[in-house]
C-alpha cells in the first residue's frame, strides 16, 4: 500500500472517529442542556421536615419561574452513570414579589421513603435546567454518634465577614451532620437581598449540610413601609420560602419552634420572641407563651431520647454590657428546663461568647448532679462587650472573636468544643451520662 492510500485511510479514521466524538458530545448534551439565565437554581438549601432517618427536604430559587419544579435523587455511587436509576419527585413554587417590580420565585420539595444511614445524591431543577448533583445522609436509626455544628448571630456583613465564620466551621467538621442557626440570621428579616448573601456565604454548604435555625428578634423584623398586618411574632415570608421545617411546633408558632430527634437526641428550636424582646406586652402575646410553655413541657416530660438540647435567641442569663435579665422567661422556662434535665441551651444575641457552669434554680452545682449548661455565641462581626448579670455562673467569656462550635454526641457523651475562626480551641467540656 502506498504513501498515498495510508493518508487517505488516516484522514477517513480520523473523521470516523471526530464525528463519533461529536454525536457523544451531541447526545451528552441533550441529556444535561447548559444552565439557561433566569432559570438556574440557588440558595439551595437542606431541611427536614419529618423523620431525618427516612426524609429530607430541599428549598431553592431561581429568577424566572418555572413551570415544572423538581428533584432528582439516586444512591450515592462513585459511579458517574447512574442517571437512569433516579427517581423524580415534583416539587411546590411560591411566586416571591421582589423591589422594583421584580419577581421569582421560591420552590422545595420533600424527599419520603428514604432508607435510614445512607448517603443520597440528588439536584434541583425544571426537568431542563439542574443544579449540580449534591449529596446528604440519612440519619440512623440508632443512637450512633454524630457532630453538629452551632452558630450564634450572623446578623451584618454577611457575604464578606460572616463567610468566614461558616467556612471555618465547615472546613473543621466536615462531616457535620446539620448546623443550628440560634436567630437573627441576618439583620433585617424582610430584606431578600440580605437572605441572598447569606445563602452566597455558605454557597454549597447549605445544599450539603441541613439547617436548623430558630428566629432571633431581626428575623422578625418587616419593612418599614409594609401593609402587613399579620401577627408581629411571626416571621416575614422570607423565612418559610428558605426554610422547608418540621411544623410540629404550637399552632401559633408553627415553622418557628419546633422539634427533631436524631440519633439518640430531642433537638427543640424555641422561639423566645413571646418572652421578651422589642415586642410590647399583650393579651395576644400572653396567649402565644402559654401554649409555648404547655408544648414545651409535654416535649420534655414525653422524651424518649438520652439527650435533650433546646435552642433559642435570647440568652436566659445575659453577659453582653448593659443587659437586663428576661425575667419573665428566666421565670417560665428554668423550672422546666430543671424539671426534665435539659442538658443543654444554645443561645445568641448578646454578640459574644459566655459558657456557665452547670445550674440547677440559677445556682452552680456539681458536674455529678443533674444541671443544664446555658451557652452563647456569636458567628458574625457585630461585636459587645462582656459583663455578666451573674458572673459568678459563668465558666468562660469572651468578646470581640467571630466563633463557630463543634458538638459531638454519644450515647455517654457530649462534647462541646468552642473556636475562634481562625481554627484556635478557646473552650471545652464534656457532659456524661
Amino acid at each position: 500500500m502506498n504513501h498515498t492510500t495510508n493518508r487517505r485511510k488516516f484522514i477517513v479514521e480520523a473523521t470516523l472517529v471526530a464525528a463519533l466524538a461529536l454525536a457523544s458530545w451531541f447526545s451528552s448534551a441533550a441529556a444535561d442542556k447548559p444552565p439557561v439565565p433566569g432559570r438556574t437554581p440557588a440558595r439551595i438549601i437542606l431541611t427536614w421536615t419529618g423523620d431525618p432517618t427516612r426524609s429530607q427536604a430541599v428549598t431553592w430559587r431561581t429568577d424566572t419561574s418555572a413551570s415544572s419544579p423538581q428533584a432528582q435523587i439516586a444512591p450515592l455511587t462513585p459511579k458517574p452513570k447512574f442517571q437512569d436509576s433516579t427517581l423524580t419527585v415534583k416539587g411546590t413554587a411560591t411566586p416571591v414579589a421582589l423591589p422594583e417590580g421584580k419577581s421569582a420565585a421560591q420552590y422545595a420539595v420533600e424527599f419520603q421513603d428514604l432508607k435510614p444511614a445512607t448517603k443520597y445524591a440528588y439536584r434541583v431543577g425544571d426537568g431542563s435546567t439542574w443544579s449540580e448533583w449534591n449529596v446528604f445522609q440519612t440519619a440512623s436509626t440508632r443512637p450512633d454518634p454524630f457532630r453538629f455544628i452551632y452558630l450564634g448571630d450572623a446578623q451584618n456583613d454577611i457575604h464578606s465577614l460572616w463567610s468566614r465564620a461558616i467556612r471555618a466551621a465547615y472546613a473543621a467538621a466536615p462531616d457535620a451532620r446539620f448546623m443550628i442557626y440560634a436567630g437573627d440570621l441576618v439583620a433585617d428579616g424582610f430584606d431578600d437581598h440580605l437572605w441572598g448573601e447569606w445563602c452566597e456565604a455558605l454557597g454549597f454548604i447549605s445544599a450539603m449540610v441541613p439547617s436548623l435555625p430558630v428566629p432571633g428578634n431581626h428575623d422578625l423584623h418587616r419593612a418599614p413601609d409594609s401593609t402587613e398586618t399579620s401577627d408581629p411574632l411571626l416571621t416575614p415570608p422570607s423565612w418559610r420560602q428558605h426554610f422547608a421545617l418540621p411544623m410540629n411546633g404550637p399552632e401559633s408558632l408553627r415553622g418557628q419552634s419546633y422539634y427533631l430527634d436524631y440519633q439518640g437526641t430531642r433537638f427543640i428550636a424555641l422561639d423566645v420572641n413571646a418572652f421578651g424582646g422589642t415586642i410590647q406586652p399583650n393579651s395576644a402575646k400572653e396567649r402565644v407563651a402559654q401554649q409555648e410553655v404547655a408544648w414545651l413541657e409535654k416535649l420534655l416530660r414525653d422524651n424518649p431520647n438520652r439527650w435533650t438540647v433546646v435552642f433559642s435567641h435570647y440568652p436566659v442569663y445575659p453577659i453582653a454590657k448593659q443587659r437586663t435579665r428576661f425575667v419573665e422567661m428566666e421565670s417560665r422556662l428554668v423550672p422546666l428546663y430543671d424539671k426534665y434535665h435539659v442538658d443543654l441551651v444554645l443561645q445568641g444575641h448578646d454578640h459574644s461568647y459566655g459558657r456557665t457552669h452547670k445550674l440547677r434554680g440559677g445556682k452552680v452545682v456539681s458536674d455529678s448532679e443533674a444541671g443544664t449548661v446555658y451557652t452563647v455565641s456569636v458567628s458574625g462581626p457585630k461585636m459587645y462587650e462582656v459583663a455578666p448579670l451573674n458572673p459568678e455562673l459563668f465558666a468562660k467569656t469572651l468578646a470581640g472573636s467571630q466563633l463557630f462550635q463543634i458538638i459531638s454526641v454519644s450515647q455517654e457523651r457530649l462534647l462541646f468544643q468552642a473556636y475562634t475562626i481562625d481554627g484556635s480551641l478557646i473552650d471545652s467540656f464534656d457532659l456524661r451520662k
